[in-house]
């Protein structure tokens, strides 16, 4: 019988909440869609040791969404991270955060892992980019505990997913982060969200994975922007001593929310 992981972490993205928990996005109330998440890990409540938001927490990018966020998780009583998305004001969740579960922390060391959290969040843009200071980050954290097992989260696509409208707006030097990464024979997983789906491929020797969006989801392979009509998701992903991981995505019962099946973006 496998030992127990040493770390239960549960990743979850893409919210788009609003200020107004009434206003709906491409026919969803994104309010409701993720109560109904947190009404779904309400059930794994006592095998939640982290929670981990890959960005894109707002939609309208208020205050009000932030603080939202915050309240929705903190009755989980567990450590919670976040790194901004496209759709997310950085300058105002840092003014917002720390706040109740969520920490503002951006490198977590536990046993032999560390996981590193970085924002890919490019001013004005829906594509993504790790600038300079970023990069340093990343690689002073895997210089500093090479004999670390490595996790590294952000929010944009680091590799093609298949939707050519999607790659378009994917992490723009990600050339950069690979040949980063490519020093580090312990950085062997990457965590992301933006697409809106469940995505699993290994590129470079590295494991990618990505996580429904909590409210709308994206059809895969496809040329244009386009929905599908499945239910609203989270990860949950454990990590053992040895430096291997079992993951998985569990979905919501339903669909939350009128489907727009004629939308052609947001």
């Amino acid at each position: 019988m496998r030992d127990s992981p040493i770390l239960r972490i549960i990743q979850i993205s893409d919210t788009h909440l609003y200020a107004d928990r009434e206003k709906e996005l491409l026919g969803v109330n994104t309010h409701q869609s993720f109560q109904s998440i947190i009404n779904l890990l309400q059930n794994e409540k006592d095998k939640i040791d982290v929670i981990i938001h890959s960005g894109d927490l707002s939609q309208d990018s208020s205050e009000h969404s932030y603080v939202k966020i915050a309240d929705m998780l903190n009755p989980f009583n567990v450590p919670t991270y976040c790194v901004p998305g496209n759709h997310d004001d950085p300058t105002i969740m840092a003014k917002i955060y720390p706040r109740k579960t969520i920490s503002n922390q951006r490198h977590i060391l536990h046993n032999n892992w560390q996981i590193i959290l970085l924002d890919s969040h490019k001013p004005g843009a829906v594509e993504g980019y790790l600038d300079h200071t970023q990069l340093s980050y990343l690689q002073n954290c895997l210089q500093a505990h090479p004999e670390h097992h490595a996790i590294v989260i952000f929010h944009h696509q680091p590799l093609p997913v298949g939707s050519r409208w999607l790659d378009n707006v994917s992490l723009m030097n990600a050339d950069e982060f690979w040949r980063i990464i490519s020093n580090y024979p312990k950085m062997k997983n990457i965590f992301f969200g933006h697409v809106h789906q469940q995505f699993e491929q290994k590129m470079n020797g590295v494991q990618c994975y990505s996580v429904p969006s909590t409210c709308t989801q994206f059809k895969r392979n496809q040329e244009h922007f386009s929905l599908e009509k499945l239910p609203p998701g989270y990860r949950w992903v454990h990590l053992y001593e040895d430096g291997s991981i079992e993951t998985n995505v569990v979905r919501a019962a339903e669909y939350v929310g009128y489907f727009d099946d004629g939308a052609k973006g947001y």
